[in-house]
C-alpha cells in the first residue's frame, strides 16, 4: 500500500503525543495524589467525548454495551492508574518504553485466549521483549528492587491495552471506532468523577504547581486520550494494522527524548533494554523477520 504524506504526519502525531503522556503525567503528579492523576485523565476524557460521541450516537449498539464497558475498563481505566501509581518511582522516559510491551502481550493473549494462530519466532519475539524489560528495571537505574516493584503495575497496563485489542477484534470488529471509545469511556467517567469529588482535589488550588499539574491532565486526557485515539483508529482505516504499529517503535524514543530533556538520566542499560524490547516487538510484527538473513532461491 502506496502511505501518503498526511498518513506519515499523523503517525509522528500520534508519536509525539502518547510519548509526551508520561511527562505530562510526571508534571500532575506534582500536585496530585497518583489516583488523582487518573480520574483528573478519565472524567476530562469522558466530558470531552460526549459531544462528539453525540453525533455518532446512531451506531450504538445495546447488544456489545458489556464490551464496551469492558474495553473502556481495559483500554483507559486500569492503565491511567496503573501508570500513574507506576511513576511514583519510575522515571517517565522508562514507563514510556516499558509501554511498547503492549504488541508483546497481545500476541501472548491473541494465543492462549482468542484463537490466534501460535507462530514460534512470534514467541522468540516475546520472550526476547520481556527479557529485555526485566534488564531495563532491574539494571537500568540504582535502586534495582524498588524499579521492578514499580514496573509490575506498567506490565498489568501493558497486558490490559492488549486485552482491550483483542477484545475490540474479537467482539467489535462491526462497531464504529469512535462509539467504542466513547460508550467506553462513559461507563468508567462517571464512576471516575464519582471518586474525584470525593477526595476534594480542588482544595489543592494553593499548591505551586497547581496550574501546571492541572493544564498537563487537561492536555493529556484531550490530547493523550481523546484525539489521539480518534487519529489512530482513523489512521488505521486509511492504511492497515502494520503501519498503525510502528507507533510502538516511535513512542519510547519520543519518552525518552523528553526525559533527558527534563533532566532524566539515561544509560547504556537503558539502551540495551530498549534494544531488545523493540527488536522483540519488530519479531512479532513481521511475518517473516529473518527473510533479510535468507539466501535467495536459485532460479
Amino acid at each position: 500500500m502506496q502511505y501518503q504524506p498526511r498518513h506519515w504526519l499523523a503517525l509522528i502525531f500520534l508519536s509525539v503525543v502518547w510519548g509526551t503522556s508520561f511527562f505530562l503525567i510526571k508534571n500532575g503528579l506534582e500536585t496530585f495524589t497518583w489516583a488523582q492523576v487518573a480520574a483528573l485523565r478519565i472524567t476530562i476524557s469522558f466530558l470531552g467525548t460526549l459531544p462528539v460521541l453525540f453525533f455518532f450516537r446512531k451506531h450504538f449498539q445495546l447488544k456489545d454495551l458489556k464490551y464496551y464497558f469492558l474495553v473502556g475498563l481495559t483500554g483507559n481505566g486500569i492503565p491511567a492508574f496503573c501508570f500513574t501509581f507506576a511513576q511514583i518511582k519510575i522515571d517517565s522516559g522508562i514507563a514510556g518504553v516499558l509501554n511498547s510491551l503492549t504488541p508483546a502481550f497481545t500476541f501472548a493473549l491473541g494465543v492462549l485466549f482468542f484463537a490466534l494462530p501460535f507462530v514460534k519466532w512470534k514467541l522468540i519475539g516475546l520472550l526476547t521483549a520481556l527479557t529485555g524489560a526485566l534488564f531495563l528495571v532491574s539494571y537500568g537505574s540504582p535502586g534495582g528492587k524498588e524499579q521492578i516493584w514499580y514496573s509490575i503495575p506498567v506490565f498489568i497496563a501493558t497486558l490490559s491495552y492488549a486485552t482491550s485489542g483483542n477484545l475490540v477484534k474479537a467482539f467489535l470488529q462491526h462497531g464504529h471506532p469512535i462509539v467504542i471509545g466513547g460508550v467506553g469511556l462513559t461507563s468508567i467517567g462517571i464512576p471516575a468523577a464519582i471518586y474525584l469529588f470525593s477526595t476534594s482535589f480542588w482544595e489543592l488550588s494553593s499548591e505551586p504547581e497547581y496550574i501546571t499539574s492541572l493544564s498537563s491532565i487537561l492536555v493529556l486526557a484531550l490530547f493523550g486520550t481523546v484525539l489521539a485515539s480518534i487519529l489512530y483508529f482513523r489512521v488505521i482505516q486509511n492504511t492497515d494494522a502494520l503501519f498503525g504499529s510502528l507507533v510502538a517503535y516511535l513512542i519510547p524514543l519520543v519518552a525518552l527524548i523528553i526525559g533527558v530533556w527534563d533532566g532524566e538520566i539515561i544509560t547504556f542499560n537503558h539502551i540495551i533494554g530498549m534494544t531488545a524490547i523493540l527488536s522483540g516487538i519488530y519479531m512479532i510484527n513481521s511475518k517473516r523477520p529473518f527473510s533479510f538473513i535468507r539466501p535467495k532461491q536459485l532460479r
